[in-house]
């Protein structure tokens, strides 16, 4: 399906798993009301009899406090409802359907011909509904959104819990803010979800397909890689043990499992979940990293051998890098000189990468949490590289899937992260950790993402040096991630209050000259004076992991003079005073590098009343890019 121009997002909404054909874009312009009396469901609004209700438009992905949205109301409406009409082919119907949902924020109902087929809750992940039962020809599509505005027990971020954006927090963001789909897959057989594991050491890309069906004896699942058009490498094996949890399966070619008798015993391993290894030979081998971020192509086909009929087929892509830690100090050449580094360094494919990173909070003018265009999330990540950095830190927000597929094509660091809770209790713990694990499962598959971070400057955990409790449940999100996802980097909380954790994070906003003169120095791990928060709390100490200053800067310049009481960390007149103070900073950090393994600049654009950017909301840029990139390639390492 080619992209509508008069559908506003209508690319195709998930690069890590195409389906070509059999798809329908349901952006554009909905039903939609405020029921802030909550009467909806007691007067049955999703009954199509009911539908007179339902009487306002607005223009989906784009929450109703946004411009693009039509509607343009930040006031407090914490129940809203969603109404459109969808028309499906014949042939759809003869398929299963799947309903598809890239965000809504927070907790959601769906009703389909007047049927209640499912809910969701978590405003950041997606999520599909099989309406194959309840689906017709002509078809209404209701949801009933819940979003609370002043609830601190849920992931929110900068969402603000006040009616007006203040302080470091900005517009809620409430109802769909992704796009919203309808796709016909196989009845039978059809790829649910793929994991991609790269082994570089090995030239092996492992594979963790999900497939929905049942075990047939002439069903197969074929996998060939592709390098542009070049054949790469190929799989094929049997599909006759789905769902049945007693089937032996010839292990031919698949990754071998070293199972004790407790596992054999209770058949541990999910029946539709499996795993298998394709080897890339080695002249084939092409590294991905931020100089030349190589992707490969690898596609799935579903089939009956016998008779050829195809099931599901599928693409998707992977890049083959590793990320890890030095085991000490290393030896580092850089542009002037070789250094000898006083702790451990990240690498990147056994390399050491200087972390030089901008903090992206996501938001557009126009679209709050949603990019207009795609051409806007790409300008977004290539004026990363045009002021000489080569990653970023997504603040606050987990992003758009295709926002991270092209910061893989782009060749982007990326440290993932997702709105903090900011009440500690049982509930928020239950909706952090839930819609995080589907974060981690969604965004496993990103070569760009090299790190996670959890926690963000004790956001939910307040206190925490005075409550073993909340030490505990930080120390259980680095253990529960860890357990999910051991190829990447964990941040347990970034700025203070570390418990365990693969990276030293600080935050910094004050005179530098008030940093750190030398390792020692550093390592008394004390903050200037104007910060009461320790980086370590509890029993647990520095041990010698990467430093990271993950933000510092914040200079203040409102070169379009629209907002009357600008946020920042220290005013500046002018670009030229602008340039001349971040190159100041950086140059202080220069000088550090034996110890201090990078930095995340705060911020690549202004948002709202923090006008702390190197280019303004609008993301016209307060200096010429190219000036600090320039600069930039005499200092630090790679």
């Amino acid at each position: 399906m080619s992209i509508d121009q008069n559908i506003p997002r209508s690319e195709y909404p998930r690069p890590q798993l195409i389906r070509e054909t059999d798809w329908i874009c349901l952006n554009g312009i909905w039903e939609f009301e405020f029921d802030d009396e909550d009467v909806g469901i007691k007067q049955k609004w999703y009954k199509e009899e009911n539908q007179k209700y339902i009487s306002n438009k607005i223009n989906v992905p784009f929450c109703f406090q946004s411009k693009l949205s039509g509607i343009n109301d930040n006031a407090f409406h914490d129940i809203i409802w969603y109404a459109k009409e969808v028309e499906l082919k014949e042939v759809f119907l003869k398929r299963r359907i799947l309903l598809h949902f890239g965000a809504v924020d927070h907790s959601c109902k769906i009703f389909v011909n007047g049927e209640c087929v499912g809910s969701h809750t978590g405003g950041y992940t997606p999520f599909n509904i099989d309406i194959t039962d309840y689906a017709q020809i002509k078809n209404r599509i209701v949801l009933r959104v819940e979003d609370p505005s002043k609830d601190n027990e849920i992931p929110r971020g900068k969402q603000f819990w006040k009616e007006d954006p203040g302080w470091i927090f900005y517009p809620r963001v409430s109802g769909i803010w992704q796009s919203v789909w309808i796709e016909s897959v196989d009845s039978k057989h059809f790829v649910e979800k793929i994991k991609l594991t790269p082994n570089i050491k090995t030239s092996e890309i492992i594979i963790q397909p999900t497939i929905t069906g049942k075990a047939s004896k002439d069903l197969i699942i074929h996998a060939i890689i592709k390098n542009d058009d070049k054949f790469i490498a190929e799989y094929e094996t049997k599909l006759d043990f789905l769902g049945d949890i007693d089937k032996k399966r010839k292990r031919r070619n698949l990754l071998e499992e070293k199972i004790g008798v407790i596992e054999k015993l209770f058949k541990t391993n999910p029946q539709n979940t499996f795993t298998f290894v394709m080897k890339i030979p080695e002249d084939d081998l092409i590294l991905w990293d931020t100089d030349n971020p190589h992707l490969y192509d690898i596609f799935f086909v579903i089939k009956n051998k016998k008779n050829d009929f195809i099931h599901d087929k599928v693409r998707s892509y992977f890049g083959m890098r590793e990320v890890s830690l030095s085991n000490g100090p290393v030896e580092i050449k850089t542009a002037k000189e070789t250094i000898i580094t006083k702790n451990k360094v990240i690498l990147l494919n056994g390399k050491p990468i200087y972390q030089k990173l901008f903090l992206l909070q996501g938001y557009w003018p126009d679209g709050l949490y949603t990019a207009p265009t795609e051409e806007a999330i790409k300008k977004d990540i290539q004026l990363i590289k045009k002021f000489g950095f080569n990653g970023l830190r997504t603040h606050q927000k987990a992003f758009d899937p295709l926002f991270l597929h092209w910061c893989d094509r782009e060749g982007i660091l990326v440290w993932g992260e997702m709105g903090s809770h900011y009440a500690y209790s049982i509930k928020a713990q239950k909706n952090f950790v839930n819609e995080y694990i589907e974060m981690l499962e969604r965004d496993y598959n990103h070569p760009s993402i090299i790190a996670w971070t959890l926690l963000n400057e004790g956001w939910g955990v307040p206190g925490a040096e005075f409550d073993k409790k909340k030490i505990n449940y930080t120390l259980m999100l680095y253990n529960m991630v860890k357990s999910i996802d051991t190829t990447r980097l964990l941040i347990d909380d970034d700025g203070w209050y570390h418990t365990k954790t693969d990276l030293c994070t600080k935050h910094f906003y004050d005179d530098i000259k008030l940093l750190p003169k030398e390792f020692n120095e550093e390592k008394e791990m004390k903050y200037p004076k104007d910060y009461e928060s320790p980086i370590y709390i509890g029993d647990h100490t520095y041990h010698g992991e990467p430093i990271i200053y993950s933000e510092i800067g914040g200079f203040t310049l409102d070169i379009e003079g629209n907002t009357d009481n600008p946020f920042g960390y220290g005013k500046i007149e002018s670009s030229e005073d602008l340039f001349d103070r971040v190159l100041e900073l950086l140059k202080e950090f220069d000088r550090r590098k034996e110890w201090i393994s990078g930095f995340c600049y705060t911020e690549l654009y202004d948002q709202y009343q923090e006008i702390n950017g190197l280019t303004t909301f609008t993301r016209v840029p307060k200096f010429n890019p190219e000036k600090l990139k320039k600069a930039l390639e005499s200092m630090f390492y790679k």
